[in-house]
């Protein structure tokens, strides 16, 4: 076992070496963590107004004083003064030392948990994996590297791994165990969510985790300290990802609904305060979660994002789940098969041989998958072809749990171990052999190599809102100074200013889903530069165009 968690601990080791870019949400794992200004990098100064205000003349001078002005700035913000460059949002250049700002833990930001937490409230996820980013950037100091987050992904995964041996120990399947460890762990699905740098996770280790500890709870092996653990359990799960709130609720009603069936009613009633605890107590640490989930603009009655139909989502989350494990053509085929016979052979063995302790475990382990994937397909919002996993990541390991012991109901230990072994062989040498993980963003390399070959020169960007540009951020903290240019709310004529008049050349990048063309005769036009010659281009990931713009 231990070598089977090294052997596909080193294999993140191998993907996180070719991951070179970044999704704008991974950036932002970053800077909302790090950077006290605001959770957004922002292209006309610091930060907003209101949020540069309260560092820049709020929380300075005696501890008296800041309180005194503290509570004058939430009471009467308007006797603050707003600087007109960010009040009006006038683009700004901004230095690498701005964008490195942004991106790592400066001296004065160390364990400055109150920014942290501030920059969440603002958003719409709660701040217990930001607490953790901003503490392991503290042992980056200073700098920006894919590996701070990649070792809190990597320590998860470590975890969901150990969570996966204990689960199958109270299963009393302890032979499925490598089988389902490289299932999962050898998974396009299970490297993408280690390689991409957001909570899912952490996300995934505590619902796997909960699982674990309703098994228990099951079997009646659940003692003070386990009710103790669960409590903590549910408590971190809600402070990580909202989404964390589904799979408990559905896990907590196919129990409740099970022990008040059998008129177990003290025993659902100690269930329920566990749960109701758990709650209270992260709704009073992160009362903002309230407004999350059922008000915000991603919240459960929100449709923004959701440019795709329940059905046409479902099937998405469908074929993820085939891709992600692999499970294509042939081998899919070969899948069904076994299902059929599995089927079959339940039906003979006529389901009342198996005990109800195993009944259960089916249910809770198989029945919260299936529902989970229906209530996500109508609530979560679309976010492009390779980004919608992230909100059934947690599913990935129960998934494969879920396979591997469904053969146990049918095989000997003996056979089933031969069997599972050459299933998840077979499936992660086709995976890793015919796939790539997601979020590697391998093409950001030649981008980042254009940035240092011209690090000393200016560079303009060019998009339409308000956060794709963080994808962007190592360019910015590597180019000697960058415009950042709203396509929908300014115009050209900004570059008509000292810093490009007294270049020759600049780097110009254009998102490409913009009118390139139109853009880039309004550069030149309003630029006082007469040619320009195309570096670069890129039709996925990156999606952007290069551009040296000379006189």
């Amino acid at each position: 076992i231990i070598l089977t968690i090294v052997l596909l601990c080193s294999l993140m080791f191998f993907f996180i070496n070719q991951k070179h870019g970044f999704h704008e949400d991974e950036i932002f794992s970053y800077g909302s963590s790090n950077y006290k200004y605001d959770n957004v990098f922002r292209w006309f100064g610091y930060a907003e107004a209101g949020q540069d205000i309260l560092y820049q003349q709020v929380l300075t001078g005696s501890v008296k004083d800041r309180i005194i002005k503290l509570k004058t700035f939430l009471l009467e913000p308007d006797k603050f003064t707003k600087d007109e460059v960010l009040a009006q949002e006038i683009p700004t250049w901004r230095t690498k030392d701005d964008a490195l700002e942004y991106l790592a833990i400066q001296k004065e930001d160390i364990f400055n948990y109150f920014s942290v937490y501030y920059n969440q409230a603002k958003d719409v996820h709660p701040p217990l994996f930001y607490f953790l980013v901003h503490f392991i950037s503290t042992l980056f100091y200073g700098s920006f590297s894919k590996y701070i987050i990649f070792f809190i992904n990597l320590a998860f995964f470590i975890g969901t791994l150990i969570v996966i041996k204990k689960i199958m120990d109270k299963l009393n399947h302890k032979e499925i165990t490598i089988p389902t460890m490289i299932l999962y762990g050898a998974s396009m699905a299970a490297i993408s969510t280690v390689m991409f740098q957001r909570m899912y996770m952490m996300l995934t280790f505590f619902s796997i985790l909960y699982l674990y500890y309703i098994i228990k709870y099951i079997k009646d092996d659940f003692t003070i300290n386990d009710k103790i653990a669960l409590i903590l359990t549910i408590f971190m799960g809600f402070l990580t990802q909202y989404y964390f709130c589904i799979y408990v609720v559905l896990i907590f009603i196919v129990i409740s609904i099970y022990l008040i069936f059998k008129k177990q009613y003290k025993k659902w009633f100690d269930f329920f305060k566990v749960h109701f605890i758990a709650a209270i107590l992260g709704i009073v640490f992160y009362p903002f979660s309230i407004e999350d989930i059922f008000f915000s603009y991603r919240g459960l009655g929100s449709t923004d994002g959701h440019t795709k139909t329940f059905l046409e989502n479902l099937q998405y989350y469908g074929n993820q789940i085939i891709k992600l494990f692999s499970l294509q053509n042939i081998i899919l085929i070969l899948l069904g098969a076994l299902i059929v016979v599995l089927i079959y052979k339940i039906w003979k063995r006529k389901l009342h041989k198996i005990n109800q302790t195993e009944k259960l475990n089916l249910v809770v382990i198989i029945l919260p998958i299936s529902l989970f994937i229906v209530i996500v397909s109508k609530i979560a919002p679309f976010l492009g072809e390779n980004y919608t996993s992230r909100y059934i990541m947690l599913l990935f390991p129960v998934i494969a749990i879920a396979i591997f012991y469904c053969l146990t109901f049918i095989f000997t230990k003996k056979t089933v171990f031969i069997i599972t072994l050459a299933i998840s062989l077979l499936l992660s040498i086709h995976g890793l052999y015919n796939s790539t993980p997601v979020y590697l963003y391998k093409d950001y390399e030649q981008v980042m190599q254009l940035a240092n070959d011209n690090s000393d020169k200016y560079f303009v960007y060019v998009f339409d809102n308000y956060f794709t540009h963080l994808s962007q951020m190592p360019e910015f903290a590597t180019y000697k100074a960058s415009l950042i240019l709203n396509k929908n709310i300014h115009d050209f004529e900004l570059l008509n200013n000292p810093e490009l008049n007294e270049a020759n050349e600049f780097i110009l990048c254009i998102k490409n889903w913009l009118n390139e063309d139109e853009i880039l005769n309004e550069v030149l036009e309003h630029s006082g530069y007469s040619d320009y010659e195309m570096l670069l281009r890129f039709d996925s990931d990156v999606e952007s165009t290069y551009y040296l713009i000379k006189k």
